[in-house]
């Protein structure tokens, strides 16, 4: 009997090392398709404890189960940021970036997420790790939050992946003892588990370790061929956060004499299973020194690494306003920070005609948008009516981020650290609801966004400012700031009197929201930063959110109207 790592990394064709003890050797799965393209690790089998026999047994047949997303306490723990890549699954972790198994090769030349196929244009591979970082041409609408701090052991998780289901039952002298693997069907599921150790493996890095164990959690999952590249969430105080990649299974398992037989059988505890290289089945009994479970590759351990291609900070804003004349047009400013020798590659984009809610057109939309690019000074360094009619034309198309209707506008261009202003107009002198947007599209980690911001006009209804961001740090916190009585200082008049915040997650839910910051619950902190708005019927929120996609509104308090600014601000 050996304990063997079931399914992993065959780089070069060559077995890894011997992992866990003298006796225990790694296991490759390979699926012989067509394309000789190796497949390896593991797929996902649930388990409950049915007889008091101290083996760990399915809990049910039905292949429908845990096949759609989990409620409950267990909503929201991952399910919704996974997407497929080829037959495996891949995670967003970024606004252009997925991550998965390195092993797994390239299963296709597109990763399909929510419904739509997103083209990959360049991949990264992890040093000394299983994993591998995709970068894709559109950008994803939301993405996983990374934990990235070193307590992992001992937290509840749930790993989701897309392999093999239970097979035919196993008997012995009638009685049920397990069951074999099942075939393949790409259907995601999920279960849950603990991680129970960190386990470090010579060139792979740290992995997270769960144990399949027989008194374990109702949903207790282990995994199996085909669950490669798949999800591990973990519970961090109520966020659910990706935590690793699947990569391994091991037990103590009987082979062959000479190691080569395939496993066809599921695993139970340490007490007793099935093996089977031929029939008939052989039973192994008694205990072992150590139960089976799975691996995950670290995700904290590799965070150098992930934030050096997907990059810190703050990715986007996009304001939607109600664009006006003179004073009252929607103005966006941003600050790069960092290495004076780089240049942080920006598209900023003015859209009002293809503007919708809910597949309708949006009535009062601005309807042929023209956008400017300022300097520090005021110079006017870009600008653009109409995308198409650009010399930036292919460029634009390259970034995937093209305006949908050549009306619209755009600009991309390379930045050295400064100030810099984009203002959304409409061409001769035309006003609606418009929508400008700054996106930062090299992800690189520097320069960085440190500061970006709106200022428009704030109505009633479907006038009022929204901003959103793309928040790719983890650890950072975000100021959220909405001015209006002190834009006076200025020189501008017709300013909001009364700013109210609120900011809201990709969801739609409430986060937080403000009336007059001095009355915000951590208002020392806000007055720490320094930050705090310069009149006390100002807004401000102070937030440590993990990455992903906010959405902040400013609207006036009982209904007032006037030019406001919707500031962020990313924290050291």
């Amino acid at each position: 009997m050996s304990r063997r790592l079931t399914s992993r990394v065959c780089f070069e064709a060559k077995r890894p090392r011997d992992f866990w003890r003298n006796q225990s050797k790694w296991r490759c799965y390979v699926s012989m398709k067509v394309s000789s393209r190796l497949s390896f690790a593991v797929a996902m089998v649930f388990s409950a404890l049915v007889q008091a026999q101290a083996i760990i047994l399915f809990a049910t047949a039905d292949p429908a189960a845990n096949t759609t997303a989990p409620t409950g306490p267990l909503a929201n723990s991952g399910w919704q940021y996974e997407g497929t890549f080829g037959s495996f699954l891949g995670t967003p972790i970024g606004p252009h970036y997925f991550i998965t198994a390195q092993h797994l090769g390239t299963q296709s030349s597109v990763f399909t997420f929510q419904g739509l196929q997103y083209d990959i244009l360049q991949q990264f591979s992890g040093p000394g790790s299983d994993l591998r970082i995709y970068r894709v041409s559109q950008i994803f609408p939301a993405f996983a939050p990374l934990y990235l701090g070193n307590d992992e052991v001992g937290k509840h998780l749930t790993v989701i992946g897309r392999g093999t289901r239970r097979g035919d039952g196993i008997f012995l002298n009638g009685v049920l003892k397990g069951w074999s693997w099942g075939t393949g069907d790409g259907i995601q599921r999920w279960g849950e588990n603990e991680v129970a150790a960190i386990v470090p493996v010579l060139g792979l890095g740290d992995f997270l370790f769960a144990s399949f164990d027989q008194n374990g959690l109702t949903n207790e999952a282990h995994l199996s061929s085909g669950d490669s590249g798949g999800a591990v969430f973990i519970d961090d105080g109520g966020v659910w956060k990706l935590a690793g990649i699947n990569f391994a299974v091991d037990g103590p398992f009987y082979t062959d004499a000479d190691g080569g037989g395939a496993f066809l059988a599921v695993l139970f505890d340490k007490r007793g299973f099935y093996e089977g290289d031929s029939a008939p089945y052989a039973l192994v009994t008694g205990d072992a020194s150590v139960p089976s479970g799975f691996y995950a590759t670290r995700l904290s351990s590799n965070r150098a690494w992930i934030e050096s291609v997907v990059g810190p900070g703050m990715a986007n804003i996009s304001s939607r306003a109600f664009v006006d004349l003179g004073d009252n047009a929607t103005i966006a400013g941003f600050i790069i920070r960092g290495d004076t020798a780089q240049l942080k590659r920006v598209v900023m984009r003015g859209i009002g005609p293809s503007l919708q809610v809910n597949g309708v057109p949006l009535s009062g939309r601005l309807l042929d948008p023209m956008l400017e690019l300022r300097d520090s000074e005021g110079g006017l360094i870009f600008s653009n009516d109409n995308w198409r009619s650009s010399p930036q034309q292919f460029d634009i198309q390259a970034s995937g981020l093209a305006p949908t209707d050549d009306h619209e506008a755009a600009i991309i261009a390379g930045f050295l650290p400064g100030l810099y202003t984009a203002i959304l107009r409409g061409a001769n002198n035309s006003t609606g609801i418009g929508l400008l947007e700054v996106y930062d599209v090299d992800d690189s980690g520097d320069p960085e966004f440190v500061n970006l911001s709106t200022r428009a006009r704030v109505g009633n209804n479907d006038k009022v400012l929204i901003g959103g961001v793309i928040v790719r740090a983890a650890n950072r916190k975000i100021l959220f700031r909405a001015l209006g009585p002190s834009l006076a200082a200025q020189g501008l008049t017709g300013t909001l009197l009364d700013p109210f915040l609120e900011l809201h997650d990709s969801n739609g839910v409430l986060l937080s929201s403000n009336d007059n910051w001095p009355d915000a619950p951590n208002r020392d902190e806000i007055i720490a930063s320094t930050l705090s708005p310069p009149d006390i019927r100002e807004s401000a929120i102070l937030i440590a959110t993990p990455p992903g996609n906010y959405t902040a509104i400013v609207r006036g308090a009982d209904g007032a109207v006037g030019i406001g600014l919707l500031e962020l601000y990313l924290l050291e």
